[in-house]
């Protein structure tokens, strides 16, 4: 007898175990048209809409669910057909990536936004025309090349337009059977820039500026002029994604307007006071961005 009771109790205490752990309340969404069964006087009552319930299982060998009061008692039964856990339900909330580290809000309740620039730099090679220089220096040229090396730092929003500010520096050579004569030009101030094409390698650009002169002046061995200038620049260019970065490609017209402001020349009176000049040319440049 004492054998049989031993066996009884390893059969019984794990079922008890086992039992134990399906009859905790556990939180479940019961569906909308599921009824439910009064304990007390097996009213019915059918759900409208789904709802979030805690429920146990009296049995595990049968589907039957008790479903639970706010206060933790068993007050309904209902069948587990069509009933799924809180944790199947989640499931259909979106991923959310653990490992992603999302910078703290300003103090100040402001949003962290970068402003994106761009600088480039570009080498020019122009013709200028001088012509219009002959009755000041007593020559005949009519133009000439000469380098030119411009900075250009613009901000880059999402519209098509974008804005900023070019400095350049030109130094214009030339001999006559006087004197030789080396013109210096440097100017600055507001770039427009205007991309009316754009795909993964290719950006087209219109540029426009303004400029004005603080060095304009041309000197020889004896002499110095000085001139008040007014620089309008118009461009087309080609930017293209390379292996070695952004390189732009393209050609710049550009009109001076001219006051001869100061001179040392003993035919003063012969020089024209205001004239204008131009220079077309071509230029290489690359374009580094960065954020602000």
């Amino acid at each position: 007898m004492i054998k049989n009771f031993i066996l009884l109790l390893l059969f019984v205490l794990p079922l008890s175990a086992f039992s134990a752990e399906e009859t905790k309340p556990t939180l479940v969404f019961l569906k909308a048209g599921k009824i439910l069964i009064n304990l007390k006087d097996d009213s019915q009552i059918i759900l409208s809409k789904g709802i979030m319930a805690f429920v146990s299982v009296p049995n595990p060998r049968e589907n039957i669910l008790y479903v639970h009061d706010k206060n933790g008692n068993a007050k309904y039964q209902t069948t587990g057909d069509d009933t799924s856990t809180a944790a199947e339900d989640i499931t259909i909330l979106p991923e959310v990536n653990a490992e992603k580290i999302n910078p703290p809000k300003s103090v100040f309740k402001t949003e962290n936004k970068f402003a994106l620039i761009d600088t480039q730099f570009n080498f020019h090679v122009d013709n200028v025309a001088l012509s219009n220089f002959n009755e000041i220096y007593n020559d005949q040229i009519s133009s000439v090349v000469a380098a030119r090396y411009e900075a250009r730092t613009l901000y880059v929003p999402e519209a098509p337009i974008h804005f900023g500010l070019g400095l350049n520096y030109q130094s214009v050579y030339w001999k006559n059977d006087i004197e030789q004569i080396r013109l210096s030009i440097l100017s600055l101030g507001p770039q427009f820039e205007y991309r009316f094409y754009k795909s993964d390698d290719f950006i087209a650009t219109a540029i426009m500026g303004a400029e004005i002169a603080p060095i304009y002046e041309g000197k020889s061995a004896n002499y110095l002029d000085k001139y008040s200038a007014t620089l309008f620049d118009l461009g087309f260019e080609t930017l293209w994604n390379t292996s070695m970065g952004l390189v732009s490609i393209g050609s710049h017209f550009r009109h001076h307007e001219l006051a001869l402001t100061q001179t040392n020349r003993p035919n003063l009176l012969l020089t024209p006071k205001e004239f204008s000049t131009n220079s077309l040319g071509i230029m290489i440049g690359y374009k580094i961005e960065w954020s602000l």
